[in-house]
Formats: structure tokens, C-alpha cells, sequence
């Protein structure tokens, strides 16, 4: 099981990597260019940079044809270098640009997909992730649950490599949902992850055991005693 960070602001990953268990992190075009860069090169790079050789990025490519699809994909690995996921939309062209990459050993990720067909093509294509977009899919009266158990019960019984790959989501029943019915992946936005630890019951517990032990042991911790 992997977790991704879901976002291209450079403050929340620096702050994410302090605490959580991060495989990567994936950007999308909306993401980048909310942050209206006009050197969007140069902040994949401090991405890279934060997040070290060791872990994944995902970069979804912008091009409408296979050749500046290619090209793109080309450009990202050799700038970010080969822990760089490449995101192909999964259409007709986007199908083509990942056979092509796959013959020369890239890292894809299959983006944009919407039904469990998308996801049998892609993988069948030679991408390592599949990437469904779970509250999209919802949004669109589209079974998402079922899907994901479909994919990872095709991959499974075809001793696969390709990993499906959560995305899009609105809440953490969802997140934990998608691991449930077996995402191998899910990238999620650090606010999520955050409320998933603000419980109230979480911090009662917590200051419960503070209390209890102070009224014994006063100020000492276990290494006073």
C-alpha cells in the first residue's frame, strides 16, 4: 500500500513530509497553474528538490498528439529525472503515447480514467499506474467502488505490476474507502490527511493519558523513570 501527496504548493509538501509516510507526489495542470508560475519548469524542480531523488513525481503531460505528448515525456524525465512519472490522459491518442513510452521503459501513469475499460487498456498498454478519479466518477453516478474491485481483481489475476492509483478525492471515507476495495495507491490533498488525525476523540485519548499520568508522575516522562 502507497500513499501520494496531492498537490504543487511547495509549503504544504515540505510541511507533509515532516509527518506522513509519502511515496511522491502528483501535480495536475489545474494545480499548477493555480499557482499561476510563469517558470512552471522551475517549480517541478524545487519539487524535485524537496521531495528528493528516492520518491515519485507525477506529472500529467499537456499535449494534444502523440509526437508532443512524446516529446513532453521526454522533456519531464530528463529535467526531473527517473523517478518521473509521466500522466497520459487515457484516450485513443493518449493509448498510443503509452505503448510508445512503455517499448522505452518509462515510468506512466494512466490518467483520466472513468471506467474499467480505460483501466484494462492502459494496462494492457504498459502503464504502471492506473489513476481513477473517484469523486469525479461520483459526481457522474459512476460506481467508483466497483471499478477499483474490478481493476484490482484483474490485475491480481494477472500478476501484474500496474498498481491501481486513487485520485480525486472529497473526504477520508473515500480515501479509506479506495484502499478497501483495493487501490494499491491513493494520492490525497494534506488537508485530508489532517482531518483524519483531528478527531476529537483522538485528542481526548490523548490528553485522557496526559492526565492520568501527571497525577502520578507529575511533570516526569518515561525517561525519568
Amino acid at each position: 500500500m502507497e500513499l501520494l501527496l496531492d498537490t504543487a504548493d511547495l509549503e504544504q509538501i515540505e510541511e507533509a513530509l515532516k509527518y506522513y509516510p509519502i511515496k511522491g507526489v502528483t501535480t495536475n495542470p489545474t494545480m499548477l497553474a493555480r499557482h499561476m508560475q510563469p517558470d512552471v519548469s522551475g517549480h517541478l524542480k524545487a519539487i524535485r528538490a524537496l521531495i528528493g531523488e528516492e520518491r515519485d513525481l507525477h506529472v500529467q503531460l499537456m499535449g494534444r498528439d502523440a509526437d508532443t505528448m512524446l516529446r513532453e515525456a521526454h522533456h519531464l524525465v530528463s529535467m526531473l529525472g527517473e523517478r518521473t512519472y509521466v500522466a497520459v490522459p487515457v484516450t485513443e491518442e493518449g493509448l498510443k503515447v503509452i505503448k510508445l513510452l512503455a517499448t522505452e521503459q518509462f515510468n506512466i501513469t494512466a490518467s483520466t480514467v472513468f471506467s474499467t475499460l480505460q483501466g484494462i487498456l492502459a494496462m494492457l498498454s504498459g502503464a504502471k499506474y492506473i489513476a481513477v478519479f473517484y469523486d469525479r466518477m461520483l459526481n457522474l453516478d459512476i460506481d467508483a467502488s466497483r471499478v477499483i474491485k474490478e481493476l484490482a481483481g484483474l490485475l491480481w489475476t494477472n500478476t501484474s505490476n500496474t498498481q491501481v492509483l486513487a485520485a480525486s478525492f472529497r473526504n477520508v471515507a473515500e480515501v479509506t474507502n479506495a484502499y478497501a476495495c483495493g487501490a494499491g495507491c491513493c494520492t490525497v490533498k494534506p488537508e485530508l490527511l489532517r482531518t483524519g488525525l483531528c478527531m476529537p476523540s483522538i485528542t481526548k485519548a490523548v490528553e485522557d493519558f496526559a492526565v492520568n499520568w501527571q497525577q502520578v508522575y507529575g511533570d516526569r516522562s518515561l525517561l525519568d523513570l
